[in-house]
């Protein structure tokens, strides 16, 4: 710019000069006439017009030589952006996220005996765990359409390991039409496909756990195809085959989805964070259907039917489960899940009803049932007394059926350290009566009678 200034003062002495000079040489002679003036003025518009038309070139040479092709930093994530989407279609952002938990259980039963006649142990526990260790990476790559996600998960209970929990590419063809191919949740539960970063307490309800599926690889569809009308639908490997091998699973596939309506900016997760001035709500139904078949006569039963469990916590292909000498090697199951959640001034409310059908029952031997049916829900309610930051909570959950039923009452309290999800401290207190779930997640062992404490710190970029 100075350059260019000074270029400017250049042109405009000399053509002052110029003029001058000419009238000088002019006097004694005869007297400047107007067209003269006229062309020296058109000569100096002339000059300063050159002048900006050089600023202008340089100013726009200056602004794309400074501009780099690609950028980096943090917004909700560590990222590297290109500035020219066109000419670098590539993005990579990092997120972190984990999940410190101490874990006490004190037992109200030494022993439980489940509908095969098989007794078990019940003990306390005291230790503490990294629950979640996770890494995830996300972007685009040749296409801002043509999407990718990696999650790899690490838990000290589950082997000290680190494994691929879900990734998946994705092509948005629209707001509408999403499609994905990879590894994820099979969507049969509000609850368990909106993730483990917002739940209201540490983890998941008992019922949650007992009912829902896992993930599985597949193909899946979202979208928004009416303005607040959301759904997702997938069909995958199977209704619980989460890390399985092929030679692990049958032949069928599952087949689930999941519709929901909101109303209102409802937001993410289930506490109202925002302080909603006008109530928000979201309703929701989500239904899932799978085979689970023998894949040779005679064989004992696929790791993927060996998930599914009684009302009183049993595996249904336990040796035995439901008649004596008898394993159960093929069924069908059906879930039916509807769920609502409302966010106002703090308060917040939600939960979800779960029914499930096992049908087309067979085993190895004759069997006194071809189908059961277990029902059951979970429900929380929750509040900020101080907005943003101090929340209390309290959940039910019960699972009724025909070998037995179960209950889990909770409270709880949360600390968001700076407002948000991502730097959270949560600890609740939890009374199982006759648990029939089990997973490591939410630290819930089948058999668990007693007082489960649970004390969380989650921390995530």
């Amino acid at each position: 710019m100075k350059d260019c200034s000074a270029v400017r003062w250049i042109v405009s002495l000399v053509i002052v000069t110029s003029a001058w000079t000419q009238v000088e040489t002019a006097q004694g002679q005869a007297p400047v006439v107007p067209s003269q003036q006229q062309s020296l003025l058109e000569r100096l518009e002339s000059a300063e017009e050159k002048i900006r038309e050089l600023e202008s070139d340089r100013e726009e040479s200056d602004s794309e030589q400074s501009e780099p092709d690609w950028t980096s930093g943090y917004d909700d994530g560590f990222f590297i952006r290109p500035s020219d989407e066109d000419k670098n279609p590539f993005e990579l952002q990092v997120n972190g996220r984990m999940q410190f938990r101490h874990v006490g259980f004190s037992r109200n039963v030494t022993q439980w005996t489940d509908n095969a006649g098989m007794v078990r142990p019940v003990t306390n526990r005291n230790d503490f765990e990294i629950e979640r260790g996770r890494l995830e990476f996300s972007g685009f790559f040749l296409d801002p359409n043509l999407q990718f996600f990696i999650n790899i998960d690490a838990d000290t209970d589950d082997g000290h390991s680190a494994i691929f929990h879900d990734f998946w590419v994705n092509y948005e063809f629209s707001e509408a039409f999403n499609l994905h191919f990879g590894k994820a949740f099979v969507p049969g539960s509000r609850e368990w496909f909106d993730g483990s970063t917002r739940t209201r307490f540490s983890d998941r309800s008992m019922g949650t756990t007992f009912f829902r599926p896992d993930r599985s690889v597949g193909i899946w569809a979202t979208g928004e195809p009416l303005e607040n009308l959301f759904y997702r639908a997938m069909v995958g490997d199977g209704f619980r085959t989460n890390d399985l091998t092929p030679d692990d699973i049958d032949t069928q596939f599952v087949y689930s989805g999941s519709m929901w309506k909101v109303v209102g900016d409802y937001g993410e997760g289930y506490s109202d964070l925002e302080w909603h001035c006008d109530p928000a709500a979201r309703f929701g139904q989500s239904f899932t259907f799978a085979g689970n078949d023998r894949l040779v006569p005679g064989r004992l039963p696929l790791a993927e039917g060996t998930l599914v469990r009684l009302s009183d916590g049993t595996r249904l292909t336990e040796h035995g489960a439901l008649a004596p000498g008898v394993t159960v090697d093929q069924f069908d199951i059906q879930l039916y899940a509807l769920d609502a959640a409302l966010k106002w001034r703090g308060f917040s409310l939600n939960g979800e009803y779960y029914f499930r059908w096992l049908k087309s029952i067979q085993g190895d031997g004759p069997l006194p049932v071809d189908q059961i049916f277990d029902h059951g829900y979970y429900a929380e309610m929750g509040y900020f007394v101080v907005p943003q930051r101090i929340e209390l909570n309290s959940r039910i959950s019960e699972v009724f059926g025909q070998f037995g039923n179960a209950y889990e009452y909770a409270g709880g309290v949360n600390w968001f350290i700076n407002g948000t999800h991502n730097c959270k401290m949560s600890f609740d207190v939890t009374r199982l009566v006759r648990n029939p779930a089990n997973n490591s997640g939410p630290s819930l062992r089948v058999g668990d009678d007693g007082l489960l404490f649970r004390t969380q710190l989650q921390v995530a970029f």
